[in-house]
């Protein structure tokens, strides 16, 4: 018991300092309504690797010309020209509540990474791609991925987790040594 509660919360702690990815994706639909945005982000444990993909929740920026108001869909991640890494949206449905239309999403040229020696995973990233509207196309825009390093905790946070699970375990063992002694 002497060292269980601290040893414990330092290796929680050390979970803390895990690093990941967060990417962002975002559909411009300035062509359905000017300054339309359709977005959202989904934060991985570790960069992706072509031929990974990920459940991604969407939103407008506009929810009263849309129906639904907001999505789900999978942002897919594949081989580019060369090491590059590519992004991917799945098919994505939903009407445009100004003329009643049906809109079917789909990517016309996918969003594309340099990889490098400088940035081995593609991370940070930011890219653009291509989407279009039914096939054959009605209409077409662009969509961006922004691939981005999750901040860090600071590692001053650590001391102090290990400091207080000292002086826990201390208050611990003085309350069982009050409460054994007559």
């Amino acid at each position: 018991m002497k060292f269980l509660l601290p040893s414990a919360l330092l290796i929680a702690s050390a979970s803390l300092m895990h690093a990941g990815v967060i990417e962002t994706l975002s559909i411009d639909l300035s062509p359905l309504h000017a300054g339309s945005v359709l977005q959202g982000s989904v934060t991985l444990a570790s960069p992706p690797m072509p031929g990974d993909s990920t459940p991604i929740a969407l939103s407008f920026t506009d929810p009263a010309d849309y129906s639904p108001t907001s999505l789900m869909g999978t942002l897919m991640f594949g081989n580019g020209i060369g090491p590059n890494i590519t992004f991917r949206f799945s098919t994505l449905t939903f009407t445009n509540l100004a003329n009643s239309a049906t809109v079917i999403l789909l990517v016309k040229a996918p969003a594309q990474c340099v990889v490098g020696p400088s940035n081995p995973l593609g991370v940070p990233c930011q890219a653009t791609g291509l989407w279009q509207d039914h096939d054959p196309q009605r209409t077409s825009g662009t969509y961006s991925v922004t691939a981005a390093d999750v901040p860090e905790p600071g590692y001053g946070m650590l001391p102090g987790v290990v400091g207080m699970g000292f002086v826990v375990g201390r208050r611990v063992r003085a309350r069982m040594r009050t409460t054994t002694t007559p």
